[in-house]
């Protein structure tokens, strides 16, 4: 494959599939450079006329940027194996995601066989044994300055760094320090380096939005190590601790070859630009398909049924007729999601409610009270059967009141907003009990306006009038009687406001360009992002911890009624009289309206899309809550709803609520739902045997029998990879042998395909040596769990 071209329109790529380039290649390298001009003005056209006077020469210097000796915490987007994990990965290559495409090409190395394809960077596996100093650290690593890891050492081998203009000495660094015996088996040759790192295009839309480049590129260090793990048959609980970091080899490049001389030294120090450790085991324990299987099942061990899998506490009593009425009473509701919770009533007593946040395991009934509520009194129901309290649409209002009272911004643009709509409604009331104006207009002007009674003046003969002699009036003239004032000023503003025809010029003059669309737009975007539960503290979502249990997958609809009266909490602020209440409910429409448009594109107007293209308002609300090692092992866990045609559903808001905590809404009701590990970070390695099974990498019509790129070219069709290891007496150090993994795969390769398929890049044997994303899917109520 050839060095990648500028990357097109990103979000073109589909929504799991993924992009392999060999590279991606800054257009110049990072280092400090020159320019010179030189201007010479001769005396005739020829070059080798006399010159007039000196030559005229400019320098300017340079420098390109890019890290050396450190780089940015966030620039990792994925490790693999996640860190602090346990699991059977001694057939995976670890690997390391990063945000910036070029970041591995954007320093050059030297020597023979380097190019501008060789990257700077490596990623190392080692074990603990083969680490010197640095025990004061989990990953070994030892922090110094820039001046001293550069500093002479008899017992280390340091690099040959040329370091840029912008570090200073005294900058810090971590560096780490492998034993003589062990670098030559473990380092990468320098001639291997540039099959140990690619490019991968990957659209992020079913991601969490985590700061990263969105719908972009990201460059990819794999490891040529395996990881050290106990042999197979060893006790399940036995693990090996691998420790991996990811090295700048600049100024080793004279070491990294099959017989280094090290000068005697007893350890080599190379820059550590990030690490983590992970323990393999010979048995499964955290990899993502034991994981995922977990969150099937009961903690007894069980397959947990569908009717478990939703947003709720477990029953103690079943909902049949042979069970006593006050317990199918309680089943009931802890079935319909409720939670018993302690309940103080304003005398003082105590006595207990229930509460049900907007997350559901049923879809409730719609009611208008929640939207026109004006008190949180108005929302709160008693059932006097059973002497209990229902807090929930209550507590809404007050959640939505308590966090627009916290936002002064809000607060302000809300009281901004209100007093804007006071005063339109009063121009249109003066317009309409007015007695000086015609009640007509043009059709150009709005009517009962005075711009509309001078046009009607200039649209009549007022010119002619104007031209012709002054005349006697021929009648006396009496001035207009004012108007009498109205017997009931409130009631007839009251039946003004509740007019569709003042519902109308209000919605007009919501998407008028004034003063009035300003504040209408900032309000809207802020009761969006309430909508979307953003601010909402999680012990409203989630009222009680037993709901979601640790390594646990729950399902819910999101309740209209909950949203509702959260949106009318937060509008109830600086309510100061009935006026304010009866002109904020003939606005409330469209300000909901408004709302649920900002809600609906959030996401991709944060993923730097466009929020116009996102599909206007909201439909029936649905999501789920992950609470699993899968999210803090995979941050960039990828997630996917589809409808029942098998198209992707919108996602409204995909977030961390926690470490180990997703949250994911969802635009519409899903017929199925799928968590997988993310594209960009799927794990290189071999089957169990050994083996890796051959992919097409040849596009139609020249691929075997037409088959896709990347596509397995026949089942049984193998390939060992174990067969080309370094040899070393440790057997816990397999280190790949590209020199001779290369050759080999690429015969493979052209017998398989039946034809030559071309030199085998960086990006074929990444395609090669990929293991498929794994992925668990849970289907709707007509289907099965996959």
């Amino acid at each position: 494959m050839s060095p990648s071209p500028q990357h097109p329109a990103r979000d073109a790529i589909p929504l799991g599939d993924v992009e392999l380039h060999d590279n991606y290649l800054p257009a110049l390298p990072a280092g400090d450079y020159r320019v010179e001009a030189d201007h010479a003005l001769r005396t005739g056209p020829n070059e080798g006329a006399p010159v007039v006077g000196d030559v005229f020469r400019a320098v300017q210097r340079f420098t390109v940027r890019a890290p050396q000796v450190a780089i940015d915490t966030n620039a990792v987007v994925a490790r693999q194996p996640p860190d602090a994990s346990s699991g059977r990965f001694a057939e995976v290559l670890p690997h390391v995601v990063l945000g910036d495409p070029m970041l591995p090409w954007e320093r050059p190395m030297s020597g023979p066989g380097t190019s501008r394809e060789t990257p700077w960077l490596a990623l190392l596996v080692l074990t603990d044994d083969q680490l010197v100093g640095g025990t004061a650290a989990p990953t070994r690593t030892i922090s110094a300055t820039v001046q001293d890891f550069l500093a002479d050492d008899a017992d280390v081998l340091k690099p040959e760094l040329t370091v840029e203009s912008d570090i200073g000495p005294g900058d810090p660094c971590a560096y780490i320090q492998v034993a003589a015996a062990a670098f030559p088996a473990v380092a990468p040759r320098l001639d291997e380096l540039r099959f140990l790192a690619h490019c991968r295009g990957a659209n992020t839309g079913d991601r969490p939005i985590l700061g990263i480049q969105e719908d972009g590129l990201f460059s990819v260090v794999v490891a040529g190590r395996f990881p050290a793990a106990p042999p197979r048959g060893s006790d399940a609980d036995s693990g090996i601790r691998n420790v991996v970091h990811l090295v700048s080899l600049e100024g080793h490049e004279k070491v990294l070859v099959a017989d280094p001389d090290l000068r005697g030294r007893t350890s080599v120090a190379l820059l550590s630009l990030c690490s983590w450790s992970f323990l393999a085991h010979p048995d499964r324990q955290a990899d993502f398909t034991g994981l995922a299987d977990g969150l099937t099942r009961t903690p007894d061990g069980s397959r947990a049924g569908r009717e478990e899998m939703w947003l709720r506490l477990p029953s103690p009593y079943e909902d049949t007729d042979a069970v006593p009425a006050p317990r199918r009473h309680v089943a009931r509701r802890l079935n319909d999601g409720y939670v018993p919770l302690p309940y103080r009533i304003r005398s003082g007593e105590t006595t207990y409610g229930w509460y049900r946040g907007p997350f559901t395991p049923v879809v409730p009934p719609r009611t208008d009270r929640a939207a026109q509520a004006t008190t949180a009194d108005a929302l709160l129901a008693y059932d006097p059967a059973r002497g209990s309290f229902d807090a929930s649409l209550a507590t809404a209002f007050e959640t939505g009141r308590a966090i627009a009272l916290a936002d002064a911004a809000f607060a302000q643009h809300l009281l901004a907003f209100r007093h804007a709509v006071r005063q339109v409604v009063d121009t249109l009331h003066h317009q309409a009990t007015s007695t000086h104006l015609s009640p007509g207009g043009d059709g150009r002007q709005r009517p009962g306006t005075a711009p509309a009674a001078f046009g009607t003046l200039l649209d009549g003969h007022l010119l002619t009038a104007l031209g012709a002699p002054p005349g006697r009036p021929r009648d006396p003239w009496t001035p207009p009687a004012p108007a009498a004032p109205p017997a009931d000023p409130a009631g007839e503003l009251d039946t003004f406001l509740r007019s569709e025809a003042t519902r109308a010029a209000l919605t007009a003059a919501l998407a008028g360009d004034d003063g009035l669309r300003e504040h209408f737009g900032r309000v809207a975007d802020w009761l969006g992002q309430l909508l979307l539960l953003e601010p909402v503290p999680f012990s409203h979502l989630v009222p009680d911890q037993r709901m979601l249990p640790q390594e646990s997958l729950r399902f819910f609809h999101t309740d209209p009624n909950w949203l509702a009266a959260l949106v009318s909490g937060a509008l109830a602020i600086g309510t100061q009289s009935s006026r304010d209440t009866l002109q904020d409910r003939t606005v409330t429409a469209a300000i909901r309206t408004a709302a649920a448009d900002a809600a609906a594109g959030h996401r991709e107007a944060r993923r730097g899309g466009a929020a116009a293209d996102a599909a206007p308002g909201l439909g029936p609300g649905s999501g789920l809550l992950l609470r699993s090692a899968l999210v803090s092992g995979w941050p960039n866990l990828a997630v996917r709803a589809y409808d029942p045609a098998g198209e992707l559903l919108p996602v409204l808001r995909m977030d961390h609520l926690s470490p180990t905590v997703l949250l994911c809404l969802f635009n519409g009701l899903p017929a199925a739902v799928e968590i997988s590990e993310p594209q960009e970070g799927f794990r290189f390695g071999v089957e169990d045997h050994g083996l890796i099974p051959l992919r097409n990498v040849l596009r139609p019509p020249r691929s075997p029998r037409g088959l896709p790129l990347g596509e397995q070219i026949a089942p049984g069709l193998d390939f060992p990879v174990l067969d080309h290891l370094r040899r070393t007496p440790d057997p816990n150090v397999r280190t790949l042998d590209i020199g001779s993994l290369i050759p080999a795969l690429a015969a493979a390769l052209n017998a398989a395909h039946g034809t030559a398929v071309g030199p085998i890049g960086p990006a074929d044997l990444a395609m090669q040596l990929v293991r498929v994303p794994e992925a668990i899917r849970f289907n709707g109520p007509e289907g099965d769990r996959g």
